[in-house]
């Protein structure tokens, strides 16, 4: 927390101690930031850029006795935190500056001074909190430390206030509410501040938070786990992405709690439901077939979106199971590759990282060469169409390309001199691919 007023000057009187020819002098050695300084001056007076915000050691080369009247404000702002129970620092409820009631702990403080009070005689916003006597008036507190009652209701505001604060409905507010409660009376000096930490374990929290409470039941520390600030908002981010998609999800809480214990995040979601969309509706038939074929009836033409988005295995797998089934059903489309033709060769193809066009042409270049697949009577080497055609296309075997290569221009040079070529088939095909 910064103390005090940061770079504005004026806490303490440096800026008169130094005199009228001091603070010339001043001027003279710190130009202001128009003249490439780093002091913003007005009328002739420092405002701000003097020293380095919350710099105490920076601060005291010009105002020492600033300093020593903060650091003195700051032990006592230390005392009377311990005292009140109020905290300071980063709630770690809502991840911001801890407040209660719309101020921070040190503004607290400094209503407490300006009273003239003290953490035992008054509070920031009851007032006094025991009879005092002041010229002769005795001024009645409100409240006292007896009073069970406002002691619940005090703690009820503040506990009520981080919830909302962190997006909690009201529903669910009231059933932590009722757990906190209940801890209280059995030990009455149990606060606000312990019943928003300790209510990570209450039966309504585990509840309402699944995920949370599943992470924690696995062994992950708290400081590891969502708040339910950023639970509550990883909620708004699915459920938007879902409307996007077109997805009506009559388990919600289920499929938040499973994408937190597999650790899907906001990124990986989008990513899921952009893969499922182009399966669902924009992938070809063909290729909607292959992935069916190869990997199983949960994809392909039975396909949801859910199927992508709760699926519990390795999300790699899936985006890599996917490109393999594409490059699989453009095989079947453009080269016309059936027999042979399998997951683990085609699976090789797309890990080469090619572009849809440049498989598309090596495909179709392959369906050209087809016909050298069909051995003549004198060629002793048997070819595959799938299997080897494949390799030798895509360079996954440079013996294999050469040796296609030899039997295409073997059998041109035949064909040009006999005028035909004898196949051991029962069709042959003309023309220099086919040759």
């Amino acid at each position: 927390m910064a103390y005090g007023v940061g770079a504005a000057v004026g806490g303490g009187t440096w800026w008169q101690d130094l005199g009228p020819e001091g603070q010339e002098q001043f001027r003279q050695d710190n130009p202001s930031r128009d003249d490439g300084g780093t002091v913003m001056y007005h009328n002739g007076v420092p405002v701000s850029g003097v020293w380095e915000p919350g710099n105490m050691e920076d601060r005291a080369r010009f105002d020492p006795k600033g300093v020593a009247a903060l650091t003195q404000q700051i032990s006592d702002f230390d005392a009377w935190k311990i005292q009140s129970g109020y905290a300071d620092g980063i709630d770690a409820l809502t991840n911001k500056e801890r407040e209660y009631g719309g101020w921070t702990a040190w503004q607290l403080f400094h209503q407490v001074q300006r009273a003239g009070g003290t953490a035992d005689t008054y509070d920031p916003f009851l007032g006094p909190t025991t009879d005092t006597v002041q010229n002769g008036v005795v001024t009645v507190g409100p409240v006292t430390a007896s009073d069970d009652a406002d002691v619940r209701a005090d703690m009820q505001n503040a506990f009520y206030f981080a919830l909302r604060e962190a997006g909690m409905d009201k529903a669910a507010i009231d059933s932590l509410w009722a757990w906190a409660e209940t801890e209280l009376v059995n030990d009455p000096s149990f606060n606000a501040e312990r019943a928003l930490l300790g209510m990570y374990d209450s039966e309504a929290f585990r509840q309402r938070f699944r995920g949370i409470a599943e992470l924690s039941d696995k062994g992950v520390g708290r400081r590891d786990l969502p708040t339910p600030a950023e639970y509550i908002a990883f909620e708004k981010y699915v459920a938007k992405e879902l409307s996007r998609v077109g997805i009506i999800e009559t388990n919600f809480d289920d499929l938040i709690t499973k994408l937190y214990v597999n650790t899907v995040g906001d990124t990986e979601v989008t990513e899921r439901l952009n893969m499922a969309q182009q399966v669902m509706w924009e992938m070809p038939q063909e290729v909607r077939d292959t992935f069916t074929d190869w990997f199983g009836s949960e994809y392909g033409t039975s396909i949801t979106m859910k199927t992508f988005l709760d699926n519990t295995g390795d999300w790699s797998k899936i985006q890599d199971d996917i490109s393999a089934a594409r490059t699989g059903g453009w095989g079947h489309m453009v080269a016309g590759l059936n027999a042979g033709w399998d997951k683990d060769l085609a699976k090789q193809v797309s890990d080469l990282g090619l572009s849809q066009a440049e498989q598309w042409s090596r495909f179709a270049d392959l369906k050209e060469k087809e016909m050298l697949f069909a051995e003549n009577i004198d060629e002793a080497v048997d070819l595959d169409y799938a299997e080897h055609g494949v390799a030798a296309e895509f360079d996954l075997d440079i013996d294999l390309a050469e040796t296609i290569d030899r039997r295409a221009a073997e059998r041109s040079a035949r064909f040009s001199g006999s005028g035909g070529a004898l196949m051991s088939g029962t069709t042959t095909g003309f023309g220099a691919a086919n040759a």
